[in-house]
């Protein structure tokens, strides 16, 4: 289980410039966010977890629905990478979490598909009941797993990340590393690898791997604000190829 983030994303800042995207990451889910200009600042509040007070209810049945429903936090988060992408910037934090815990409960096959439209009219639902995600249950806790095979790469190596991505399943790799090189500089251990783990097709543990970018390199339209700045993300195994192009 995760808890809340306390940093809420002002959706959209209002002004009238459009949003102008680099071509090498305009082909984005619009959840993958970081690293992207015209959505406003990032807001936080301090020593807060919940802005309203429904949150911590709507934070309370999620929770319960995804162990209803038999979904890992893998197959959890992709569910709300699902929601629709025209009201996806328009919902709060915790309004696409309860959007998502009637997803889970539906595609789980604990109620009807029609169930929370039903019970709103005040009548029975017709709807089907049947399980049709391919979602799993954890199998342990936390994610942190043994694997048996060798890391490839090691602290120094430059590595450079897969460009291609297919939006329709589950994925960690944020748009803005997409297709760039940089510096392993911490290898993490193994983890439960998220992209076979949403879909029902094993934990697959594999390493972990810090990589430090250059900022400059990764927005190079500001590249004189970046100036000397790095970027460290952590990228899973099968996300990285060693890469021997000089710079």
């Amino acid at each position: 289980m995760h808890s809340p983030k306390s940093a809420r994303l002002t959706a959209m800042s209002g002004a009238s410039d459009p949003i102008v995207e680099s071509p090498s990451r305009v082909d984005r889910p619009p959840h993958d966010l970081g690293g992207r200009s015209g959505y406003g600042p990032v807001r936080t509040d301090e020593g807060e977890i919940f802005g309203e007070p429904w949150e911590p209810r709507a934070f309370a049945v999620t929770q319960f629905a995804q162990g209803l429903s038999e979904f890992n936090t893998d197959a959890f988060r992709h569910g709300i990478e699902r929601e629709d992408p025209d009201l996806y910037a328009t919902l709060g934090y915790f309004d696409r979490w309860i959007r998502n815990a009637e997803r889970m409960l539906v595609e789980g096959g604990v109620v009807a598909t029609d169930a929370v439209s039903a019970r709103l009219a005040g009548e029975e639902p017709i709807g089907r009941t049947e399980r049709t995600t391919d979602a799993t249950a954890p199998l342990g806790r936390g994610a942190a797993r043994p694997t048996s095979s060798p890391q490839l790469f090691d602290v120094g190596d430059r590595v450079r990340v897969l460009h291609g991505v297919d939006h329709s399943g589950h994925s960690r790799i944020p748009g803005y590393v997409r297709g760039q090189a940089g510096i392993v500089e911490i290898v993490n251990d193994s983890w439960v690898f998220p992209d076979t783990h949403a879909h029902g097709r094993g934990e697959e543990p594999c390493w972990v791997y810090a990589v430090r970018f250059d900022a400059a390199a990764l927005w190079p339209e500001d590249a004189i604000v970046a100036g000397s700045q790095s970027v460290v993300v952590d990228l899973y195994e099968p996300y990285l190829t060693l890469d021997r192009k000089s710079d």
